[in-house]
């Protein structure tokens, strides 16, 4: 189950009444319960209007999901990933 804040798909989400705390306890929840990401390592903050996803992942497909799962939350125009994997040469 995802839950989404009304008026995140558009410029309204930093105008919302629902503080940064709840919005990245959701995403970070979400994360969490996603079964193929293993969230462990991964730190969500809030910005602005914006999520953070910061940290690490295992994989670059593992870094699209977890961008997907907070998208799913806030809108995929509201996410910004820092998230790294490891590159194997």
């Amino acid at each position: 189950m995802v839950i989404r804040f009304s008026g995140s798909d558009d410029a309204s989400f930093g105008r919302q009444d629902h503080g940064h705390e709840a919005v990245g306890a959701a995403v970070s929840n979400a994360l969490s319960a996603a079964y193929d990401i293993d969230a462990s390592a991964i730190t969500v903050s809030v910005v602005g209007s914006y999520v953070v996803l910061s940290g690490f992942v295992r994989s670059p497909v593992e870094r699209q999901r977890a961008e997907d799962v907070a998208g799913e939350i806030v809108g995929e125009n509201y996410v910004r990933s820092r998230l790294l994997y490891p590159r194997i040469s």
